[in-house]
């Protein structure tokens, strides 16, 4: 018996676009046609057309889909550091037709885009601001708000408008804690405000604040009863919140008063390899300070061969490294090595930027 074209070639279906995602903060994701993103609520339709509620105080994070074409390609564009074609591509977006959350969200990345692109380039800061500010005004009551505004008061702090970076995440956790947001939302507002502070060159209020907040995030780390959703988060935040305590220390008493940080950071069983990456520089600034430039610069090179760490953490390291092998009379490796390859590997970071 001959068998059937359809038994031979079964009916390719297409593939379901991609949906709109909802991270937890139990772990879990939900996903579904978005149909509410608001300040206080989320709303999921399904396959079915049922509808499923979340409070924003239980939701990490919100990917809304399927993303369109430019926004797709300004993704793209921003993961290849091509910010003019990725600010380009959110702003076109941002003016298509399409769902509802599609205006607010492309034009969300267009200013996150422009935060990234001040890391190259200073002068884009005062630009990115004005595009958080025209957000927020704009999505009073989007679910999106809190992450705009801590957008927004990184790009005020980098402009040089400290006082009103603080102000407005002051206002921001007001917020949270009257709209129940989520203690995440807070410890994320408090950082960002600490950052803030650090960038205005207020390294003693930034270090009282961040020894604060380190105790909270240990603790939230370490909370048995904590949603497993936010471990992550909160390691990720404690680890740099550590990391942004011993840089106000040594911008507030320098790199030989911190080293006695630094050194009880490399020396924590319990850090993340970030941690004990910027230990292990804190300890080589200290070096260098005091004249022991070998020192400084083997333990340098140790970050870099034996810590995968972050971009920044990895970016900082060779800056230094470089810096310290031209003052070795470019001995054993040409420090200008370092910086290219630092220019090479990570080029959207602030240390690039120095070298540029």
């Amino acid at each position: 018996m001959l068998l059937t074209c359809a038994l031979l070639f079964p009916m390719l279906m297409p593939a379901a676009l991609p949906q709109s995602r909802v991270a937890r903060l139990d772990g879990g994701s939900s996903t579904g046609k978005l149909t509410v993103a608001a300040l206080e609520s989320i709303s999921l339709q399904d396959a079915s057309g049922d509808i499923r509620n979340f409070a924003a105080g239980e939701v990490l994070s919100l990917k809304p889909g399927p993303l369109p074409e430019l926004v797709s390609k300004g993704e793209a564009f921003l993961k290849d550091f091509d910010y003019q074609n990725a600010t380009n591509s959110f702003e076109a977006a941002s003016g298509e037709d399409g769902d509802f959350w599609l205006a607010p969200y492309a034009s969300l990345r267009h200013a996150e885009a422009l935060l990234a692109w001040a890391q190259q380039d200073p002068g884009r800061a005062s630009e990115a601001a004005r595009a958080f500010r025209a957000w927020t005004e704009a999505n009073t009551d989007s679910f999106w708000l809190p992450r705009a505004q801590m957008g927004a008061a990184k790009a005020m702090a980098m402009s040089g408008d400290v006082d009103g970076a603080t102000s407005l995440m002051q206002k921001l956790s007001d917020t949270a804690f009257e709209k129940n947001l989520g203690r995440h939302v807070e410890l994320q507002v408090s950082l960002v405000r600490c950052e803030a502070y650090l960038i205005g060159g207020q390294a003693e209020v930034a270090e009282a604040r961040l020894r604060d907040l380190v105790v909270k995030l240990d603790k939230a780390v370490s909370d048995p009863k904590a949603d497993a959703g936010t471990l992550g988060l909160f390691l990720t935040m404690s680890s740099h919140a550590k990391i942004r305590l011993g840089d106000a220390i040594t911008e507030k008493d320098g790199a030989g008063t911190a080293s006695s940080y630094w050194q009880g950071l490399a020396d924590d069983r319990n850090a993340t390899s970030d941690v004990r990456a910027a230990a292990w520089i804190g300890m080589a600034s200290a070096a260098r300070e005091s004249g022991n430039l070998r020192q400084a610069q083997m333990q340098l090179a140790k970050v870099i061969a034996t810590l995968p760490a972050s971009d920044d953490v990895m970016a900082h390291a060779l800056y230094d490294l470089g810096e310290v092998s031209k003052q070795l009379g470019n001995n054993p490796t040409p420090g200008d090595t370092y910086h290219q390859r630092l220019l090479e590997k990570y080029p959207n970071t602030s240390w690039a930027a120095k070298v540029r």
